[in-house]
This record gives structure tokens, sequence and C-alpha cells, in this order.
């Protein structure tokens, strides 16, 4: 399994309700990619972060690669700002 963990803060004035639209859609596109295993979005007090698992690195990059070419994307990340992190890497521990 291979996994991409965001983590980020909405700009100021981001409507909390169309961010959550916009991730249902967004986990519907996913849903239809080859590879894809699971999506989860994390709310905190000061940031957001959200996961997705592929079956392998190479599915994680042809989906990251489809999705940024979506006007699903180009939405979210109008609404994120700019000092996100982002981290991918192969799953070597779960329960």
């Amino acid at each position: 399994m291979y996994v991409q963990i965001v983590r980020f803060k909405l700009k100021p004035d981001t409507p909390r309700e169309e961010f959550l639209d916009l991730t249902s859609e967004m986990a519907i596109l996913l849903k239809k990619m080859e590879g894809f295993v699971a999506y989860e979005l994390y709310e905190g007090s000061e940031s957001w972060s959200d996961r997705i698992m592929w079956e392998s690195e190479k599915h994680a990059q042809e989906g990251q690669r489809t999705f940024l070419s979506t006007a699903i994307a180009k939405q979210i990340i109008a609404l994120v700002e700019n000092d996100y992190s982002s981290f991918f890497g192969k799953v070597v521990a779960s329960e």
C-alpha cells in the first residue's frame, strides 16, 4: 500500500460546507481511479489533513496527475493556503 497525506489550512473566509462539498466530489472521482483504496479527511483545531491510500506508488502518481488536471482540483486548491505539506510513502506498519 502507498499513501499520500496532506496537511493544510483553508484560506480565511472559505465556507466550510463549500470545501466539504468539493471533497465529496473528489472522493467520488477518486473511487473511479485504478488502484484507489481509501480516502479520509480530518479536521483539526488549526488545520486539516487528508489521507489517500493507493495500491502502489505508480497508482498514487497516476492518480495525483489525473486529479490535478480536473476542475475539482482547481476549485479545492483555490480554497487552500499555499503553505500546505504533502507526504508520500509506503505503509510499513498498520493495525
